[in-house]
Parts: C-alpha cells; sequence; structure tokens
C-alpha cells in the first residue's frame, strides 16, 4: 500500500491525504468462505442442531454406531481441531439425525472438506493457533466489523513496530534471535491480516478506543507517536475505516463489557460473532446467543458514545503535537 503524492499537513506531521492499495502487494486477502462461520465450527454448530432437533443424547448416538465416543461428538460439535473429520462420519450423524441426500447433506459434506482446505496461513502454525485461525477466516468473511479496545490499539490498525512491542511484552524485553524471529512471523501474519481494509471489496470497520491507549508509550515516544500518525492516517482518509476515541467523560455514558471486544457481522443473514480476547493471550468466541446480544448492544452504545470523525482527529491532532519534539 502506499499513499497518493498529495498530502495535507499539521505542524510537525505530515498527512497522506488518500491511500492507495498498491496492486500485486501480496494480493487480496479476501477469499471469502460460502459461510462466514469457520467450516468446522458451523459444521458442528448444524450437526449439534439436528441431533437436538432429532431428540437424541450424545449417549443414544454413540449407541446407534454413527460415532465411536461422546469424546469424538464433542469435537466434531464444537469444531475443535482434533476432531478428524470425515465425511463417512458426517453423513452417518447426519442420516441418524434424518437428513436425506439433499441439498442439505451435500452443504454438510462440503464444509468437511473446506475444514480440511489448507488457508495462506497454514505455513505459520508455529504462530497461528486454532482461535486465531478461525479469528483471520471470520475476518476475511466479515462485512461489517465493530471493536472495542481499552488496552491496546486493535491489531488491524497497529504499526509495525507497535505491534513488534506488544508482541516483545511478555518478554520483558529480554528477547533472543528467536524470540525476535516468532516475533517477525507473528507480525508477517498481523500485516497480512490488516490487508483486508485495503482489499478491493474490504469491510465497513468501526474501532472505538479508550483515550488511555493512546497516550499509553507502547515502545517508546517515537513508536507511539508514529502509531497515533497512523490512526490520523486512516481516521482521515479510509472511507470504511472509523476511528472513535472513548474519552474519560463518556464512561459516564456506556460502561464495556470487557477490555477487548470485536463483534463480527455478515451478509445474507449469517448470525453474528463475538471475539473477545486479551493481550498476547489469544481470544475466544462467545456461544451463547443472549451473550453476543449483549456484547452488539454494548458496543453499539460504545461507538455512540465516542468521539465523531472531527473530533477524533482533532484529538488525534494535539496526542502528535505533544509527543513532536
Amino acid at each position: 500500500m502506499r499513499a497518493s503524492t498529495n498530502q495535507s499537513s499539521l505542524e510537525g506531521v505530515t498527512v497522506a491525504a488518500r491511500f492507495h492499495v498498491v496492486p500485486g502487494d501480496e494480493g487480496d486477502p479476501r477469499d471469502p468462505l460460502p459461510s462466514a462461520t469457520p467450516p468446522a465450527r458451523w459444521l458442528g454448530m448444524e450437526l449439534k442442531r439436528l441431533r437436538k432437533a432429532a431428540g437424541l443424547t450424545g449417549a443414544q448416538v454413540v449407541a446407534s454406531k454413527a460415532i465411536s465416543s461422546q469424546a469424538v461428538l464433542s469435537r466434531y460439535e464444537t469444531g475443535n481441531d482434533a476432531a478428524k473429520l470425515t465425511q463417512q462420519t458426517v453423513r452417518a450423524l447426519a442420516e441418524l439425525y434424518g437428513v436425506g441426500d439433499g441439498p442439505e447433506m451435500q452443504a454438510l459434506l462440503r464444509k468437511v472438506e473446506e475444514a480440511k482446505s489448507p488457508r495462506w496461513w497454514s505455513s505459520y502454525t508455529d504462530v497461528v493457533d486454532q482461535a486465531l485461525s478461525e479469528l483471520m477466516t471470520v475476518e476475511s468473511a466479515a462485512d461489517r466489523i465493530r471493536t472495542f479496545s481499552a488496552v491496546l490499539v486493535p491489531g488491524l490498525l497497529q504499526t509495525a513496530d507497535y505491534a513488534r512491542s506488544v508482541m516483545r511484552m511478555p518478554f520483558a524485553r529480554r528477547t533472543n534471535d528467536a524470540v525476535e524471529h516468532q516475533i517477525e512471523r507473528r507480525w508477517a501474519v498481523r500485516r497480512r491480516r490488516q490487508q483486508i481494509l485495503e482489499s478491493l471489496q474490504p469491510p465497513e470497520y468501526s474501532a472505538i478506543i479508550d483515550e488511555g491507549v493512546l497516550r499509553r508509550w507502547v515502545g517508546g515516544k517515537a513508536v507511539a507517536r508514529e502509531q497515533l500518525r497512523h490512526l490520523y492516517n486512516l481516521a482521515e482518509n479510509r472511507d470504511n475505516v472509523h476511528i472513535r476515541i472513548l474519552t474519560g467523560e463518556a464512561w459516564a455514558q456506556a460502561s464495556p463489557m470487557t477490555s477487548a471486544a470485536t463483534l463480527f457481522q455478515f451478509p445474507d443473514g449469517q448470525p453474528d460473532l463475538v471475539y473477545i480476547e486479551g493481550v498476547n493471550q489469544g481470544g475466544s468466541w462467545l456461544n451463547d446467543d443472549e451473550d453476543i446480544d449483549w456484547h452488539r448492544m454494548a458496543l453499539t452504545e460504545l461507538i455512540m458514545s465516542g468521539t465523531d470523525k472531527a473530533e477524533t482527529l482533532e484529538r488525534l491532532d494535539r496526542l502528535i503535537r505533544e509527543l513532536t519534539d
């Protein structure tokens, strides 16, 4: 990605007037699946729904010989990587649940193959766990993303040096060549994730960031300043990126339910998903519909309580000036 040659200037700060995607810049990462939900998770949710609709318990399913054990059934229904999905087992389960050999059966069997298909991050298995793999699958299919962060700048908006500084935190700055190699691989994955916002069909992305996040010198003063400049560029120039700041005063109107949460919404009426994460600790998905509804409402309230675009730019400008020598 490059900025256009037209630029606007703040005092001490140069801001690109418009971003453009560079053709051939590592390709367009948006490769949506037929369903937004990761294939194994979608398949598991559907198998569980069908089992319950058929009025069967896990023990009854095992007794029918459709699957070897309740532990394996649980892996299938939760989309666990250890499930080792097979079309034979999925067909046996579906037939037991009353699914005929028609479109519904074919959709289930198709998910088995989709779950086995390698993604671009298959060469990064040393730094990509199941939770992150599912997150990237969802990111690539969502057409609307809303996120809140009270601790760090969201990953999709981080600069290289800011991200590396965050990744070094668990090592208390005592790194070695092996650690730095891992950090570079983690950054490569994160940078590829960020290209979703730069693609030809990007999702609508809204980030509400606690003001305290913007005042933290993660990586030092220079790194923090460049991160603020990057946020300013994105907020001013990218039509699909909306950055809002949750000021101290706004906490009286809306209170976050967690320190970091992301809501994913999809086309064609597919169900919303919510991802909760910690600092350098991976994350987890909410499975309860009431929890998802609650987080959706909370995120909406947070965004409505945040600054508008003009005030966001004004506050970022002021923070940048404070860090400019």
